[in-house]
């Protein structure tokens, strides 16, 4: 039972510390360059002054003063399908260990193992589904809101201040 146990644990703490590795990558990207040019990409990496990714089979360099902003998708596929496997093989080793009927043990484990898949892919699909494209990167010289918006300050035989907020559209 102790060992049992010792597994259990190292298994919660794998899962705990698996989640984290997924957190900084960005599996898709769609980066809209200054001239309006959206450019769909794979596996992109942000670096100080550019973005590299995948586009096809050739590997693409931008310059970020080139780039409007970037959108990536996070991946939640991975995070889902581990979340849930992860869950339900955690309760079915509990329920395993517990064992109040008697049942054989190797047919409690196979049918864990079988829910655990059941339940990693039902996960992977709701991760799927719910993963959108995010913001990542603004270029803040380019942003087309700040542009639009015009503060103005002067006086008018009325009022000696005369603050005005106009937006173009």
């Amino acid at each position: 039972m102790k060992n049992f146990v010792k597994i259990l644990a190292t298994l919660i703490a794998l899962f705990v510390l698996s989640t984290f590795v997924f957190s900084q990558t960005y599996p898709k990207v769609k980066i809209t360059k200054k001239d309006g040019l959206t450019v769909d990409g794979k596996k992109a990496t942000i670096s100080d002054g550019a973005v590299s990714f995948q586009s096809g089979t050739s590997l693409q360099t931008l310059d970020l003063n080139d780039v409007m902003y970037i959108q990536a998708k996070e991946g939640n596929a991975a995070k889902w399908a581990l979340g849930c496997g992860g869950g339900c093989l955690g309760i079915c080793l509990i329920a395993t260990a517990v064992n109040p009927n008697g049942d054989d043990v190797g047919t409690l484990l196979a049918g864990s193992l079988l829910w655990s898949g059941v339940f990693a892919g039902i996960g992977a699909i709701i991760g799927t589904i719910s993963d959108d494209y995010d913001n990542v990167y603004t270029n803040t010289n380019t942003s087309y809101i700040k542009d639009r918006f015009d503060l103005n300050m002067s006086s008018t035989q009325y009022a000696d201040y005369n603050l005005t907020l106009s937006y173009k559209f």
